[in-house]
């Protein structure tokens, strides 16, 4: 285990207020945030991700926000890489928050041994698997991935197909479950703090709804308009995040605006509960019911009680 500055993750589902705790409590530990948001690197995603307004990035240093453009394609490896890379190099003079609602990518990051995603390439099967993709649709690989490996499935949304193929590649070539596959659960730094802020599902399918209405206020449709015309397929993957997929069908004529902005809502609450899910597995996890706070500085004081810093 590494020595280091602290490691202060704030993990959660979507809309639960995460990124405002980290700027909060970052304020009181002399630290830099670290997104750990699978959409929220690519740069001009920015309503439709949730991305920390300009004034919010003024206030704090963030890392691994409008990393990457549109077109790209990393995956977690890619981001783990890059994230480490900044991490490392800040903790001997601050102390980090890694927050964010990707899971994988946070364990990529805080685990030992979390290294599966740059093994077993076998690049002929995944360009198969891609073409029944392309030529069949998404469902096809997803439903191969329910009979090989229905756990992970169940973490793992259907239209997510960079993921599948990612999974069914991995149990072609080592004949082992991703699911089964997991990383060993101990910090790959000394002084991390796992933290996961919670409420009642109700609560929260309330406040994303209400999150998604200001989206659409708030010009989502025309930054996914914009984003589309100028990136086209070439986007693919990056297309895949909730809100932008959906606008897409839309601006295709393929739906209408309010069904779209239904959808929207849909596939985020039934993101929120893959969320948690994913860190109800997580042993270490302290959970922070924020229902009890009147505030994001609240919640910050209440993590702040239980880290040494």
């Amino acid at each position: 285990m590494k020595e280091c500055g602290n490691i202060v993750v704030i993990a959660g589902p979507t809309a639960v207020g995460k990124s405002s705790t980290a700027i909060e409590l970052s304020k009181k530990i002399n630290a830099e945030i670290v997104s750990a948001d699978s959409f929220q690197c690519y740069k001009y995603m920015d309503i439709g991700t949730a991305k920390p307004t300009r004034a919010e990035l003024e206030k704090v240093r963030h890392h691994m926000i409008d990393v990457y453009m549109p077109n790209e394609s990393p995956g977690v490896f890619d981001y783990a890489s890059d994230a480490k890379a900044i991490i490392e190099k800040k903790l001997a003079e601050k102390n980090i928050i890694l927050v964010g609602g990707s899971g994988l990518y946070i364990d990529s990051i805080i685990f030992q041994n979390y290294n599966f995603e740059e093994a077993t390439v076998d690049a002929e099967y995944r360009k198969k698997l891609q073409k029944i993709a392309d030529e069949c649709g998404g469902n096809v690989l997803f439903e191969m991935l329910e009979k090989c490996d229905p756990e992970y499935a169940k973490l793992t949304h259907r239209n997510n197909v960079k993921r599948v193929i990612r999974a069914l590649e991995f149990f072609s070539s080592s004949g082992k479950r991703m699911s089964e596959n997991k990383p060993e659960k101990k910090f790959a730094y000394k002084n991390t703090s796992y933290f996961v802020l919670g409420m009642d599902r109700n609560i929260l399918y309330d406040r994303i709804n209400k999150r998604v209405d200001e989206m659409m206020e708030n010009g989502l449709v025309d930054e996914v308009s914009a984003l589309y015309n100028e990136f086209g397929e070439s986007a693919s993957n990056a297309f895949k995040a909730i809100g932008y997929a959906e606008l897409i069908a839309y601006i295709k004529g393929e739906t209408d605006l309010y069904s779209a902005a239904e959808l929207i809502k849909q596939h985020s609450r039934n993101y929120a509960k893959r969320q948690y899910t994913w860190f109800r597995r997580n042993p270490e996890a302290i959970w922070i019911n924020v229902e009890e706070s009147d505030s994001s500085e609240t919640i910050a004081k209440k993590i702040l009680e239980k880290i040494n810093v």
